[in-house]
């Protein structure tokens, strides 16, 4: 039951801070450039969307890092969570260490996230503190490659988890916004769907790159050899992950090269168009499913020794 509890507690924590850092860099380098200062439905909507996920990511954010906290407690004590135990782990590991400087960043983000929640204006102000969640997003999204097997082996095999993380906050975790505003724009028929649809295509044909790369990285010093992926339970879980993965490109590509090229500004109002549009959005929503199952298989990962060992 506790390694079921553990394996939950590790795709919940991982999903939320994703999500919370993938967000704001939706925002900042998504729809930024495309509603701007506008003050139309799909702007008004993604505004409220924004704060929605400031407010409720960040209280799941601390729960599930407790949870996960006293499990790793747990594990290492053998002992059931005690307050003793609790105290040696925060005070004397390197575990400790990193949950220290990310519940600090965490009460920085909280404090930060106040005067944005019930600011209305899109001041420089609050443009700021949009930088600075994305900065504590990515602080704290980042910083669990401390958690798992990222800092067992060298440096360049952190750098590589670090920026394999916070890649992967853009892409696929930057489905769900892009779904969300995607079914905004066609409810009200904006035209601005065209350079939604162009811009993230950009973002995610860049993040596809980076996490191909990080995670070869990563799978050298993690696997070792070939064989490893059939003979090890580390390796058998990693071709699952491989596998979704590899799905959820190819629909990327489809969209991509298919669909993507039918969508035009002139069209918009067209019946071919509304249907490309609806296939996109249902090709997106299957992709944010598989991108949840990597999550999932991250978290199962995380708790198995690496092949190699």
């Amino acid at each position: 039951m506790t390694t079921e509890c553990f394996i939950l507690a590790r795709a919940v924590h991982f999903g939320v801070c994703l999500l919370f850092f993938g967000v704001f860099a939706f925002d900042r380098f998504v729809t930024a450039s495309i509603l701007g200062g506008e003050k139309t439905e799909a702007a008004n909507y993604w505004k409220s969307c924004v704060r929605l996920f400031s407010l409720f990511l960040l209280p799941i954010i601390f729960i599930s890092g407790i949870v996960w906290f006293v499990l790793v407690a747990m594990a290492m004590s053998g002992q059931p969570p005690q307050l003793e135990i609790l105290k040696t782990v925060w005070m004397q590991t390197q575990f400790g260490m990193v949950w220290k400087i990310r519940f600090i960043t965490w009460i920085a983000a909280t404090v930060t996230v106040a005067p944005f929640l019930f600011s209305k204006s899109q001041s420089p102000f609050q443009k700021g503190l949009i930088w600075l969640q994305l900065v504590f997003g990515g602080v704290l999204l980042g910083s669990l490659a401390w958690a798992g097997h990222g800092e067992e082996d060298s440096r360049w095999h952190l750098v590589a988890d670090i920026l394999h993380l916070l890649v992967a906050g853009l892409w696929p975790t930057g489905l769900l916004p892009f779904a969300m505003l995607l079914r905004e724009f066609r409810r009200t028929s904006e035209p601005a769907i065209v350079l939604l649809i162009r811009r993230f295509s950009a973002l995610s044909l860049l993040s596809v790159s980076l996490l191909s790369a990080t995670g070869l990285i990563n799978s050298w010093f993690l696997v070792g050899s070939f064989s490893n992926l059939f003979n090890q339970t580390y390796g058998r879980w990693l071709m699952v992950k491989i596998a979704f993965f590899c799905v959820a490109v190819a629909i990327g590509a489809v969209n991509l090269l298919r669909l993507k090229p039918r969508l035009s500004v002139e069209s918009l109002q067209s019946q071919n168009a509304q249907m490309t549009a609806v296939q996109l959005q249902f090709n997106v929503q299957v992709e944010l499913v598989l991108g949840i199952a990597v999550v999932i298989v991250v978290a199962i990962l995380g708790i198995l020794p690496p092949a190699n060992h």
